[in-house]
């Protein structure tokens, strides 16, 4: 492994473990009839009817998720695996979008700027952003012989 696919395999695994500290803070902060929230209260079922449901189970929880497709970046960094780092940062990535969409369609809208997005949900999305960039960088290890 050269020394740049080996920089950017860390990379990528330092990547996967913000995704996974992303998953376990707080995401948004309270605002009107919003509470201080993060995906571990939010049920991944309500995705089937686009409505908000809260769990109490880490199981059926958007944390979940967030924490395996965390995990899995970490593996494809340090298994240098472009296809699996790129695909996990995606599914961060979207499991990222999509709860803060159904976050803000519960509540309100426009009641949801940038500025209320707290550490978690920074921290998921860049690293999902950095490691999906990143696992471009990747290089296909060469046919031996």
């Amino acid at each position: 492994m050269r020394r740049r696919r080996a920089g950017v395999a860390v990379v990528v695994g330092l990547c996967g473990i913000a995704i996974v500290a992303g998953a376990k803070i707080g995401w948004v902060g309270a605002r009107g009839t919003r509470p201080a929230s993060g995906i571990s209260g939010t049920s991944i079922t309500g995705l089937l009817t686009w409505s908000y449901h809260g769990t109490a189970s880490f199981v059926s929880s958007f944390a979940l998720v967030v924490v395996v497709a965390g995990v899995l970046v970490f593996l494809g960094g340090l298994l240098a695996s472009r296809l699996l780092a790129g695909l996990f940062a995606f599914v961060a990535l979207a499991a990222a979008g999509l709860w803060i969409g159904l976050n803000a369609s519960h509540y309100n809208r426009v009641d949801l700027p940038a500025s209320d997005l707290r550490a978690g949900a920074l921290l998921t999305v860049a690293g999902g952003l950095i490691a999906l960039i990143s696992s471009a960088f990747l290089r296909r290890r060469r046919a031996s012989g």
